[in-house]
């Protein structure tokens, strides 16, 4: 499964657009988050890999933006595996590696709708990546 990231403007946010592209293609998605209100909105989904091109132009053609988001950012640096956030995670992203380093999983984490690690972090080695709700790409 791959992660998307859906971003609707407030013109098309009434429009049930999600639900078009999913009985138009009959693919299933897994909505992982949902932030949306009147002024528009974000919707991070899990999409089968073989289907994501499929799915990616189907949203685009309806005025979604699509993003394939990073939602954390670690400084390697900084980080010194401590693993006070390990334990935190609830979509089990965060791991061990075979020399007892902490392993971020990209395509597992959820981002800021939860941010635990974040705050758990005691060399402040995580950060949410913002992402910019007026950009195109």
């Amino acid at each position: 499964m791959d992660r998307i990231l859906l971003r609707f403007s407030e013109e098309n946010v009434a429009e049930p657009i999600t639900s078009q592209v999913i009985l138009e293609l009959g693919i299933p998605m897994r909505i992982v988050t949902a932030t949306v209100n009147s002024s528009g909105g974000d919707i991070l989904v899990e999409v089968p890999k073989v289907h994501v091109q499929q799915i990616v132009k189907a949203f685009q053609a309806k005025g979604v933006v699509v993003k394939f988001p990073k939602l954390i950012e670690v400084d390697s640096d900084k980080c010194i595996d401590c693993g006070a956030c390990y334990a935190l995670c609830p979509v089990d992203a965060i791991s061990y590696d075979k020399d007892y380093s902490v392993v971020f999983d990209d395509k597992i984490c959820i981002g800021s709708p939860c941010g635990l690690c974040v705050d758990a972090c005691p060399a402040r080695a995580i950060n949410l990546v913002e992402q910019q709700r007026n950009s195109k790409k």
